[in-house]
């Protein structure tokens, strides 16, 4: 049996893990999180994080963002820790969408972890190979 103390060690190594991995402290690594403006915001600040962002802009009527979504889930674990996967809906998050200029769904864009820019984007449903090969193209 796990002994109390040794709980909280490993809880509070997590969360540190976690704080560094994330800005906002909202993304985990090998998952992909919903993610809203604010924590998207804070997510692409210049100097605020090490690993780049690949975010899936999406919306919940879209039929190729449904297809994807599974293959999304299985590049993130692979990834890791290597890079953070989020996702956005496009509809709950208009002003961002407009901001990043999104036309077609699913959008997929990388950010650079440290200075935030975008670095490369893709209009239309990947496969989890595709997604891999863009993550780790910049981790």
């Amino acid at each position: 049996m796990i002994e109390k103390e040794e709980l909280v060690q490993a809880l509070v190594k997590f969360q540190e893990k976690a704080s560094n991995f994330s800005p906002s402290g909202k993304l985990t690594p090998g998952k992909v999180t919903t993610i809203d403006q604010d924590v998207l915001a804070k997510e692409v600040a210049p100097g605020a994080a090490t690993t780049p962002l690949l975010l899936d802009v999406y919306a919940t009527w879209c039929g190729p963002c449904k297809m994807m979504s599974p293959f999304l889930e299985e590049a993130a674990s692979e990834l890791g820790d290597k890079v953070r996967v989020a996702k956005m809906d496009s509809d709950q998050n208009a002003e961002w969408s407009g901001k990043l200029k999104v036309q077609g769904l699913p959008t997929i864009i990388v950010f650079d972890g440290k200075t935030g820019k975008e670095l490369e984007r893709v209009e239309g449903a990947l496969m989890k190979d595709q997604l891999l090969q863009l993550g780790m193209k910049y981790a």
